[in-house]
């Protein structure tokens, strides 16, 4: 028998990586939202009066059909929401790293890690306030969701597209630091076109074989047809989004691995 130690088993590893991205959590609320509990609260009240003021805005044009206030308002506020954390742990990533590069003289934080725990943060509040959203609708006379679970998986699906796109874009600001500013654009030109503000029924035909190329754009479409069933035509195709989710992960933690060597931390 050698004198070398026993390996550690996987479920120990999986533990303790566990632990460490529950700190980094712990960490980035208090980083972001101060150490009161009250102010933990802005997590969830920063999307859900955006994505209310969105849905008042846009849903007083009546451009669903039905035509009624309260189906508009669902509509709007609900596909909101998952643009607002789709544009969220985007528009983070640049500054992952930087923020928290003292914490990877730690070997047991890695780069990934950083990443899990700020998305884990955008996603619990944007599902609980997509939760929030559906009572109140409910309460008010509108129909309850079709099918829950098909809108639970959209929100993962967008979880996954940005955070592959988030590896992406973290591991490349380690070369490029002015990426950020072009990313904060790019959100923002996006949002016209990556389907929280209409369905592909709605448009040209020319205009839906263009819009179709954006991934988000399924998601949406995957979304409300589980929000509102067979009152709404959904045309999406899951394994284009698949690819979108698997290309950007691989090449993401590709990058990450690549970039703790550069940063000179090991």
């Amino acid at each position: 028998m050698s004198g070398a130690s026993a390996r550690p088993l996987l479920i120990d590893c999986a533990r303790q990586q566990l632990r460490v991205i529950g700190a980094l959590i712990i960490r980035e609320m208090h980083t972001r939202f101060g150490r009161r509990r009250l102010g933990y609260l802005w997590v969830f009240l920063e999307p859900l009066l955006l994505g209310a003021m969105i849905a008042l805005i846009h849903g007083s044009r009546g451009r669903f059909s039905g035509e009624t206030m309260r189906a508009t308002f669902e509509f709007f506020a609900i596909g909101y929401i998952l643009f607002f954390k789709f544009r969220g742990i985007i528009n983070r990533a640049a500054t992952t790293i930087s923020a928290n590069r003292g914490l990877l003289y730690h070997r047991q934080v890695t780069l990934p890690d950083l990443f899990y725990a700020r998305h884990i943060i955008e996603a619990v509040a944007c599902t609980g306030v997509l939760i929030v959203f559906v009572i109140a609708a409910v309460a008010l006379g509108g129909d309850a969701p079709d099918s829950p679970m098909q809108m639970i998986v959209a929100l993962g699906l967008m979880l996954l597209l940005s955070q592959g796109l988030a590896l992406m874009i973290g591991a490349a600001t380690t070369e490029w630091e002015g990426l950020d500013r072009f990313v904060h654009a790019f959100s923002y030109v996006m949002l016209p076109f990556c389907g929280v503000f209409f369905m592909v029924e709605w448009l040209p035909e020319w205009m839906r074989e263009i819009v179709l190329w954006i991934p988000t754009v399924h998601i949406f479409e995957f979304l409300r047809e589980g929000q509102f069933g067979d009152k709404v035509k959904a045309t999406y195709d899951l394994g284009y989004v698949a690819g979108w989710i698997l290309v950007p992960h691989l090449l993401g933690l590709a990058g990450l691995r690549l970039a703790r060597q550069r940063i000179g931390l090991e």
